[in-house]
């Protein structure tokens, strides 16, 4: 497997990066929806400028066909504490699994799909499995973050799941500790740290950027899907009200036919990441449709968006969740822009689901 990973390496070295770079129109000037209030731009923790990731640069390798706690379900997002040297990991809870509380039938897959309960593995770096915990009535899973204030660590997720078609989808963020073996029930578990950002709003999901202290909302209003950008500092207290740095809308490239996968933030840029699963309508042999795409937050242009071939030679490549890490803690010019897969080892459907994370840094 190691002299795969070198060669994978090797040939992105030798021809340049291989994924093709499509131009993309603008999209509308951010504006926040209702009567939230925008910081004014350059606001501590929304920069004028920073540096962004070139989407179309050649790639490495985080973890590859790594194994989870649960086997049977494919992960969702991930999230990296580098100061702490451990990848988080989250995915629905797999059928058969039985839980404090749980009524007849609840341990059946698609109860836990439809209630929005997650597995949260946690892993080292090298991709050894460290623990685990049950997230009950949570969400689906589409982003998570990571925030460490010296030696304090919380995991950030959605929360409050409610039923729409078969899945369940969060209403409001919540802020904890992990603890292995431990399972949080949003109904049941008492003095959880919620968080209600935006009024009105639902489908929330979230994710951290440790270089620049900031926490990135998705949420939907209206039918129509939003980011808005706090700092994680002030959304870490408890308030009766949050004033986004800066808030836009999902671009109109998204709309349609992408698969929507997961998102992440850096400095002043919005990161999206969409595609579909390896099928018979998107074979391998077609290196698949997986896309990034940049936004700057400050205008809310699409200013990158990029088919990636990264790790097209996987088994199964379900695009799976954005993360953005420091490599060496507290240097920004460190950051790493991590995109998923959740993967196997063979085509063969009854293989274990596993984690693959790869990564782009800075020019």
């Amino acid at each position: 497997m190691a002299d795969r990973f070198v060669t994978r390496r090797g040939v992105l070295r030798a021809g340049g990066a291989v994924a093709a770079s499509v131009a993309v129109g603008a999209v509308a000037a951010p504006v926040v929806a209702g009567s939230v209030p925008v910081a004014p731009a350059g606001r501590s923790g929304l920069p004028g400028r920073s540096p962004s990731f070139d989407l179309a640069a050649p790639y490495e390798e985080l973890v590859v066909n790594t194994g989870l706690h649960d086997q049977r379900t494919i992960m969702q997002s991930f999230a990296v504490d580098s100061a702490g040297g451990h990848l988080y990991v989250v995915q629905i809870t797999q059928g058969g699994t039985v839980l404090p509380g749980d009524e007849p039938g609840d341990e059946e897959y698609a109860r836990r799909a439809a209630r929005g309960d997650l597995t949260m593995s946690k892993l080292d770096l090298a991709g050894n499995l460290l623990g685990h915990m049950y997230l009950q009535r949570f969400g689906h899973g589409v982003a998570i973050g990571v925030e460490r204030t010296g030696r304090s660590v919380h995991l950030w997720t959605e929360v409050d799941a409610v039923t729409e078609g078969t899945s369940g989808w969060g209403t409001r963020l919540l802020r904890f500790p992990f603890a292995d073996g431990t399972v949080i029930d949003a109904e049941r578990t008492p003095d959880l740290q919620r968080r209600e950002l935006l009024p009105g709003v639902d489908r929330t999901t979230c994710n951290v950027d440790p270089a620049y202290r900031t926490l990135v909302m998705r949420y939907r209003r209206d039918g129509a899907f939003r980011y808005a950008l706090f700092s994680v500092d002030e959304v870490s207290k408890q308030r009766s009200s949050y004033t986004p740095l800066a808030d836009v809308p999902q671009p109109a490239v998204l709309s349609g036919g992408p698969v929507f996968q997961g998102y992440a933030t850096y400095g002043r840029y919005l990161y999206l990441f969409d595609g579909r699963i390896y099928s018979s309508t998107n074979p391998p042999e077609g290196q698949g449709n997986a896309h990034l795409t940049r936004v700057d937050w400050l205008t809310g242009e699409v200013e990158q968006r990029v088919r990636t071939v990264d790790g097209h030679d996987l088994h199964r490549r379900e695009p799976e969740g954005l993360g953005v890490w420091l490599a060496r803690p507290g240097q920004r010019d460190s950051a790493r822009l991590g995109f998923a897969f959740g993967t196997s080892v063979t085509a063969n459907p009854d293989d274990d689901r596993l984690c693959t994370v790869l990564y782009k840094e800075l020019p």
